[in-house]
């Protein structure tokens, strides 16, 4: 706590520009020391702390005061209570008890300046603001024209960016691999990426020239020494036998390099087999798929033909079997007929005997009556009624005689005793064909009934309901249109799952081949002792198999040789393969189907040893074929 120091007294003072307001004890604040309010020279007053100078004296130095205070008791204020006198005795340099007014006029001169000071700086703030506003107002203006600038550097820089494109791709023309990794690059980034490529060859270029030059180096001085030991004189026998020695050498190396030549060009010829080989291997699977397809389709015809041929084979059994059993019946009837006709033949001689005695008899008694005729003149009464009685015989003989020759027209006979027999035999045949009609039509009557009972059936379990209350026929009909549709629905639905099927199969078969292809190839992150079962499976380890696949061929720099059909090389070996191969008589031989050729009979088997190998052009053929029938069948569809 502070306590005000007394005005006036006497042992007051100060150094410079200061003044002691108050004074507080260390047993009033607590703590060690004694603390002062002292005015600054600014106005301020301050709260400082007094170091210890002795007893009952203390000490303030400021930079820009100092004092020396001293308690009038003498002692140490230290536990005291309550508040003590004390007297400054300051040695002053400075100012008087009457500085105080001054100093309150200066406070006040202090203030006035203070707010004129904050007067000023309200209208530096005033002007801060029109300035701010008017700078906002033009930067307003200023926008649009920032913004069409913008607009425009940005339209120069995408042509700038086009430009730069078409350099690259200028630039890269030969090599499309480094087009497309240089397309997302700057024209300076392409241009650090040729030069260091470029760099690259020509350092290869020096180390190539270094190289040449040091064994030119190297072969200058083997000639010199060459020249030196020639130039040298050695005996003839040692001469010649050191000449005999270098023709061996020189003709080992010759034999050596046209080994090393012949090699080469075995090592070239086997590389450009190699990539004619790839090339024709990346089109195999698609041939082979489709003759695949095409053996499939032919062993399901075969297979059709096969069952044809066994139905026929059945059919023509059955025939034979039935035509055994005519045979055997016919044989019966004739030898029936013959024993009936042998029988008939006999009466019907009988008769005719008897007919011919008759006649006989009636001709002698006519020859009898002619040479009787003249002795019985006179006897004119009995005359007429004989010859009235011989005129009705004659006629009744010439009635008899035509109604034979009527039946012996109609039955085709030309005997008079085969007439009987034929129309015997006619009424026998015609009896047996009237009891067999009626037996067929007892038959259809009774397979009517039996349909009839087996379509109420039907119906019962059908519809659930009695067959009473609808006709026969109506119902009939109905069902006939009725199994007619649900047969050519279950036609359309057998057809659409063999399709599928086949699909499925050509599918699952696909992969399989693309699965059995691609199990040479090794991928880091990929597990090989895993077992696969599933056609998922199977395409999900494709998939990873050929995106890595793709990843190798990205990463690989671009080949300079490509085979086409502009390629000589290429050309020659494919050729040369294909005649091979058509030479070779253990190749398959498939006949292919002629296009402009008439239909072909399905029991006309092509020999097996007239054959055809599968050049190009018949491929090609095959292929367009499958095509546009595939295409026919597609839009029939």
């Amino acid at each position: 706590m502070l306590s005000r120091v007394p005005a006036g007294c006497p042992t007051f003072g100060g150094l410079g520009n200061c003044a002691v307001l108050a004074l507080s004890s260390p047993a009033e604040t607590g703590q060690r020391g004694l603390w002062v309010a002292v005015a600054t020279p600014s106005g301020q007053v301050a709260a400082r702390r007094c170091r210890a100078a002795g007893v009952g004296a203390w000490c303030l130095e400021e930079p820009w005061c100092q004092f020396h205070l001293r308690s009038q008791t003498g002692g140490d204020t230290t536990g005291q209570r309550g508040r003590s006198s004390c007297c400054v005795h300051a040695e002053a340099r400075g100012r008087t008890a009457g500085t105080m007014q001054s100093r309150r006029a200066d406070i006040s001169q202090q203030t006035q300046e203070l707010r004129n000071i904050i007067t000023l700086q309200e209208q530096g703030k005033k002007f801060f603001t029109q300035s701010s506003e008017e700078k906002l107002s033009q930067n307003r203006d200023l926008l649009p024209r920032l913004r069409g600038m913008v607009q425009e550097d940005i339209h120069a820089l995408g042509i700038a960016q086009k430009h730069d494109q078409l350099i690259i791709s200028k630039a890269c023309r030969a090599e499309k691999n480094l087009d497309i990794v240089l397309a997302g690059k700057t024209v300076e980034g392409a241009r650090e990426k040729l030069q260091s490529s470029i760099f690259e060859r020509v350092n290869a270029c020096n180390a190539l020239l270094y190289e040449v030059r040091r064994r030119g180096r190297t072969q200058d001085e083997l000639q010199q020494r060459l020249q030196q030991l020639l130039d040298v004189k050695i005996d003839d026998k040692l001469l010649q036998e050191q000449v005999q020695v270098i023709r061996q050498l020189e003709n080992s190396i010759e034999k050596m390099l046209m080994k090393v030549h012949t090699g080469q060009k075995v090592t070239l010829l086997y590389l450009a087999v190699r990539d004619v080989l790839k090339k024709e291997l990346a089109y195999l699977p698609l041939h082979l798929d489709l003759l695949h397809g095409m053996a499939g389709v032919y062993h399901g015809e075969l297979e059709d033909m096969e069952l044809t041929a066994l139905d026929a084979l059945k059919a023509n059994d059955i025939t034979k079997e039935e035509l055994a059993k005519l045979e055997t019946e016919f044989l019966a009837e004739r030898e029936l007929r013959h024993r009936s006709l042998a029988a008939q033949k006999v009466q019907i001689d009988r008769l005719w005997l008897k007919d011919a005695s008759e006649k006989h008899l009636r001709a002698q008694a006519r020859y009898d009556l002619a040479m009787d005729f003249a002795s019985l003149l006179p006897q004119d009464s009995l005359l007429g009624t004989k010859l009235e009685a011989t005129k009705s015989q004659i006629e009744h003989e010439a009635r008899v005689t035509s109604e034979v020759e009527k039946a012996k027209a109609a039955v085709q006979c030309s005997r008079l005793w085969d007439i009987t027999g034929r129309l015997l035999a006619q009424q026998k045949s015609t009896a047996e064909l009237e009891q067999h009609i009626r037996a067929c039509e007892e038959k259809k009557r009774a397979l009517k009934d039996m349909l009839r009972d087996l379509e109420l059936k039907q119906a019962e379990l059908k519809f659930r309901q009695p067959p009473g209350a609808i006709s026969c026929r109506r119902l009939e009909a109905e069902l006939r249109t009725g199994l007619q549709q649900e047969e050519a629905r279950l036609e359309q639905a057998r057809a659409q799952s063999l399709r599928n099927q086949e699909l499925l199969l050509l599918f699952e078969n696909g992969i399989d081949n693309l699965f059995i292809r691609l199990y040479g190839i090794d991928v880091p992150e990929q597990d090989v002792s895993i077992e696969l079962k599933g056609v998922d499976e199977k395409l999900q380890y494709c998939e990873q198999k050929l995106q890595h696949l793709v990843q190798r061929v990205a990463s690989l720099p671009a080949h300079s040789y490509s085979p086409d059909e502009d390629n000589e090389t290429f050309v020659k070996v494919r050729n040369f393969l294909e005649k091979t191969t058509a030479r070779e008589p253990q190749n398959l031989k498939i006949s292919l189907e002629d296009m402009g050729s008439a239909v072909q009979d399905p029991f006309d088997f092509a020999d097996k040893d007239q054959g055809l190998v599968l050049t190009r052009e018949d491929i090609k053929k095959q292929g367009l074929h499958l095509i546009e029938s595939k295409m026919k069948s597609g839009k029939r569809k």
